[in-house]
């Protein structure tokens, strides 16, 4: 009866990954939050922070690609920890990834009812607008399936494409007139000594605050096995850090060239802000976005509103997609869940709706879990403030211990695969990486595990030291430590109280073989190297796959491999009882 049960559907191609990631990825931060950067570090910070951020997400990815290329199960994020470091840590992850996603889901439909007040919009709209309609629009592009979820957020990934190197072009179109903005970014490292008393203090103060700039680029992982075939998996878990940094650069510079760092429309740090309307030549605005407040001096008259416009949507299209990731997460916790006395009930948010293949339940817990949340901005003050700049940071710190666990479950399954690369040369030769035939999967292959080692070691360290940033220099307050450790304290109490349950130990790399191959089988789930397609289909997705085809010979010039070697696999899969 288990095998007849709906299962989630594998309709997603790689392009529309790729599209489905960066629309996850580009929301505010890269108009509204290097602003704040802006403020507290000055320009050369402020690209310090990005691009040290963006090599940090380049070494986590390195490893998540890899991995998901050879494992690309449900909730794989959470699979890796507990099958590499710790079951109960692995559940650890799954909470803190959950909590990430359904926190940001509700945070951004709060930023994009706070853009919508550059047009005075009255507090009755903004709440039906965004409080009301949103949501149940967004659970309903969700509710409809991933194949048309896969769609609308495949048309708004371009869209956001567009806008960032659009917002670039514009930018360095704005700087090329004469007084405008030419000595802004010369200004170098800065410091706000109401925030950070020298230069070095306050680089490292915004490091965190980019980082929730770069949250889903792990994302690929969630997408994995609603994916149609591995090579739908390749290219865009390749490429995806390395263009999402890339573009972001061209857009940030281009800000930076046009927005002093001493600018007054800049947004106040930690809410409670007393700027509410800004007048700059002589128009009034609403709006502290570092795109608009340059549109503005630029002179331009409608610019503002189109890119106050974009705002809004970029905020509402990444609500949606953060729902859709939220889902997937609690979807994948409890699909499996054992039957406890008190908590079996928990089962019911892993079932899937056999109508459109979405697991319904895990959509509405969801969205209800934090979908109070915006209403708290009806009675606004400190308090409400604090609690909003709580949840957002936190959720950015919980997602970067996240990205340090899967950094640590790649360099414990690679190192265990070491243990066995004679036997791997025989039993599985597709993961012995010391083999002469062995093809890398992701562009830093070869150097592996330096990559994880830097993206554990540099979350780590934002994580612990750099957060703390924000008192370094003023009184410690509760929410600067709420800020800072809220997350990690709960999410070590849970860890605690989950050993004293189980009394399980760590997952110990055996020097028994057969304790390796038997983890690498719970994690293979077996997908297709490709799906047939039409003659249509193969013309339009050749130069996508086109590096992928090289990096499997065995396949037949439509891409597909020999029937044989998959049938096979599929029935080892059904006798060890696995989920095709």
């Amino acid at each position: 009866m288990a095998d007849q049960e709906p299962k989630l559907r594998q309709e997603l191609y790689g392009w529309q990954i790729f599209m489905i990631t960066i629309s996850a990825v580009i929301g505010v931060t890269i108009f509204y939050i290097d602003g704040e950067a802006l403020e507290v570090a000055g320009p050369g910070g402020t690209l310090m922070a990005f691009v040290i951020i963006g090599i940090v997400a380049i070494c986590v990815n390195e490893g998540i690609s890899e991995m998901i290329q050879c494992f690309p199960a449900p909730n794989a994020l959470m699979e890796y920890v507990k099958a590499f470091v710790d079951p109960d840590l692995a559940w650890v992850v799954g909470i803190m990834y959950w909590y990430t996603y359904a926190a940001i889901f509700a945070i951004q439909i709060i930023a994009a009812a706070s853009f919508s007040a550059y047009w005075n919009l009255a507090q009755v709209y903004q709440t039906v607008a965004f409080y009301g309609l949103a949501p149940v629009v967004i659970l309903f592009i969700n509710f409809a399936g991933v194949w048309y979820f896969g769609w609308i957020e495949t048309v708004g990934g371009f869209l956001k494409i567009c806008m960032v190197v659009g917002s670039g072009i514009f930018m360095y179109v704005v700087h090329s007139q004469d007084g405008v903005g030419s000595e802004y970014i010369n200004d170098g490292f800065k410091n706000d000594a109401d925030l950070a008393s020298n230069h070095k203090i306050a680089a490292v103060y915004v490091i965190p605050m980019i980082a929730y700039g770069f949250l889903a680029i792990e994302m690929i992982a969630i997408t994995a096995f609603e994916a149609r075939d591995i090579r739908s998996l390749r290219r865009p878990s390749q490429i995806m850090a390395y263009f999402v940094i890339g573009i972001y650069l061209f857009c940030v510079i281009g800000e930076l060239l046009n927005v002093s760092w001493t600018n007054q429309a800049l947004p106040d740090i930690y809410g409670g802000s007393s700027k509410d309307i800004v007048t700059t030549n002589h128009v009034h605005f609403r709006s502290r976005a570092i795109i608009i407040i340059a549109a503005i001096r630029g002179g331009y008259t409608h610019m503002p509103g189109f890119l106050n416009g974009c705002l809004i949507f970029a905020a509402l299209s990444a609500a949606n997609t953060s729902l859709y990731i939220a889902s997937r997460a609690l979807y994948g916790m409890t699909r499996a869940i054992n039957p406890w006395k008190w908590f079996g009930w928990l089962k019911l948010l892993g079932t899937v709706w056999h109508k459109s293949g979405v697991p319904m339940w895990a959509l509405v817990a969801s969205a209800l879990s934090f979908g109070w949340l915006p209403f708290l901005q009806l009675k606004g003050g400190y308090a409400i403030a604090d609690l909003l700049e709580i949840m957002s940071i936190s959720a950015s710190v919980s997602c970067l211990l996240v990205w340090a666990s899967q950094c640590l479950a790649y360099i414990r399954y690679h190192a265990w695969l070491k243990k066995h690369r004679t036997e791997l040369a025989t039993a599985y030769p597709e993961y012995n990486r010391w083999a002469s035939t062995w093809q890398a999967s992701t562009f830093l292959a070869g150097l592996q595990p330096l990559p994880a080692w830097i993206g554990l070691i540099t979350c780590l360290v934002i994580v612990f030291p750099f957060t703390t940033a924000t008192w370094w220099s003023t009184e410690p307050t509760f929410t600067k430590i709420a800020v800072a450790y809220g997350s990690p304290i709960v999410s070590l109490a849970f860890f605690l109280i989950l050993k004293l349950i189980t009394r399980r130990w760590y997952v110990e790399l055996d020097n028994d073989s057969a304790v390796l191959f038997a983890a690498l089988e719970r994690l293979r789930y077996v997908k297709p190297m490709r799906r047939p397609a039409s003659e249509s289909k193969r013309r339009l997705f050749r130069f996508w796959n086109r590096k992928s085809e090289r990096a499997y010979p065995d396949a037949d010039r439509n891409g597909v491999l020999n029937a044989a070697p998959i049938n096979q696999d599929i029935e080892l899969a059904q006798r060890q009882g696995e989920r095709i």
